[in-house]
């Protein structure tokens, strides 16, 4: 469980970090207006003209390798609730990076965010693969033979 929840934690930072670079870059390059054609190949162009978006896409994609990581130690209900770790990130990557002014209610809703939190990580349930065996009427004897 421990290990798990270390890689969520790197994971939820790559994507706290990548979603701010995203936004520091799209912000840089103007507003992208999805109703005309042309715009949508301006958004893909994004990416590669600038180097916040670009970086922002692979810290989340390094976010997705530590999430399928995750996902395979541990259940997807203690994973995904952890995941939300990078709401509090990103709260705080808007203050104080990107300089946003964030109102109480928003801090209000990370700090509840952050209750549910602490109680999926407080839950100490068994690992999939201890339950797998015991679905199928294993025990630890029929393991030794």
């Amino acid at each position: 469980m421990v290990k798990t929840f270390v890689v969520i934690l790197f994971a939820t930072l790559s994507a706290s970090v990548g979603e701010a670079l995203l936004s520091y870059g799209m912000k840089r390059g103007g507003q992208i207006r999805l109703e005309e054609p042309s715009q949508w190949l301006e958004l893909v162009l994004s990416i590669v003209r600038s180097p916040y978006v670009f970086m922002g896409v692979v810290f989340l994609a390094i976010f997705f390798f530590l999430y399928l990581a995750a996902l395979s130690w541990s259940d997807l209900s203690f994973v995904m609730p952890l995941t939300a770790m990078s709401y509090i990130f990103a709260a705080l990557l808007a203050k104080f990076f990107l300089k946003e002014d964030i109102s109480w209610y928003r801090w209000t809703g990370t700090l509840v965010i952050t209750a549910g939190i602490i109680l999926v990580a407080l839950d100490s349930g068994a690992r999939p693969s201890e339950r797998r065996g015991a679905e199928h009427g294993d025990t630890a004897a029929d393991k030794t033979h």
